[in-house]
């Protein structure tokens, strides 16, 4: 049964094994400007002091955060398409475990989606933000996350989405009927992340918004699912060098996400379709595809790595 969210704003957020960081999460969610939300979290099997700490605040805030048990989903994508399957509101953000959001963060950009969504209920919308990237202790790494890792915010339109998202999840609030649009997936095995999803579906059949502003300490520590990477850095360098075997697979894995896309939403657009299938092409064909449909990645360095992998 769908739990619908009697407030503005519901947040959704997926733990494991979080006891370090989610405290001050946790915090810096209740002390938002903007109070009209309700946090549900999910827990998926940790074995630290994660649910305990969650219990801790259930018990101080049982209005305002609410503990969804239920079966471990395996891992932050399933868990938080989980979640969204539960969980349904007028407005929907999701929340990581370990980052900090600044006071205005839901405020911002609940009152961007208004601003977008413009009384079209029946319309799909998306909004994000840029992000701070800040170490363990929240110092500050980059004030722009997007010009640390030289990523074009504006790479939202449907042909350079559907290579690389530039949409971070724990940035985003979608409103209801992207939600309900979303979870009609199934098998979501065929998707790469719920954040690149949902922004898939707002740039063919709504609208997208960005805020130019970072609303949130993204943290960067030994256990982050995804992280922010700086893309001069020496690490990223030898990884697209020495790792092509992998790259190779993500560009795969965006391919196989958009042919589930197109089966999904019964998708008839010529380009979209053929990326689906492009595995099956000539290095050649793929080269002079992309070209001609101007899909590409944000940056010079990104996009020598994709003609040389494709």
């Amino acid at each position: 049964m769908t739990i619908q969210c009697d407030k503005k704003v519901a947040i959704l957020m997926a733990t494991y094994n979080g006891e370090k960081y989610l405290s001050e999460q946790i915090e810096s969610i209740i002390n938002q400007t903007f109070t009209d939300w309700v946090l549900y979290i999910h827990d998926d099997g940790s074995t630290d002091g994660t649910l305990e700490i969650i219990k801790k605040y259930v018990k101080i805030y049982p209005k305002k955060i609410i503990l969804i048990q239920g079966e471990r989903t395996g891992g932050a994508k399933f868990n938080f398409f989980s979640l969204m399957d539960k969980v349904t509101a007028e407005y929907i953000m999701f929340s990581d475990q370990d980052d900090w959001w600044l006071p205005d963060k839901i405020n911002k950009t609940l009152e961007k989606c208004i601003k977008i969504e413009n009384g079209q209920k029946d319309t799909p919308v998306v909004v994000f933000t840029d992000l701070k990237v800040v170490n363990e202790k929240l110092k500050i790494i980059n004030n722009r996350m997007s010009k640390y890792q030289k990523l074009e915010m504006k790479n939202t339109v449907f042909n350079k989405l559907m290579i690389q998202n530039v949409v971070t999840g724990c940035t985003m609030m979608i409103n209801r009927k992207c939600r309900n649009i979303a979870i009609e997936c199934k098998d979501r095995g065929q998707i790469i992340m719920h954040d690149w999803w949902c922004a898939l579906i707002a740039s063919y059949c709504g609208k997208i918004g960005y805020i130019n502003e970072a609303l949130i300490l993204y943290r960067q520590h030994g256990d982050n699912s995804v992280g922010a990477k700086n893309i001069y850095s020496i690490a990223y360098l030898k990884n697209q060098i020495f790792k092509i075997a992998k790259q190779k697979k993500a560009l795969l894995k965006t391919q196989q996400q958009i042919s589930y896309f197109v089966k999904i939403y019964d998708i008839s657009t010529p380009y979209i379709i053929e990326y689906g299938n492009l595995a099956n092409k000539s290095k050649l064909s793929k080269i002079a595809f992309l070209l001609k449909n101007h899909i590409f990645k944000s940056g010079l360095i990104r996009n020598i790595g994709l003609f040389l992998i494709c």
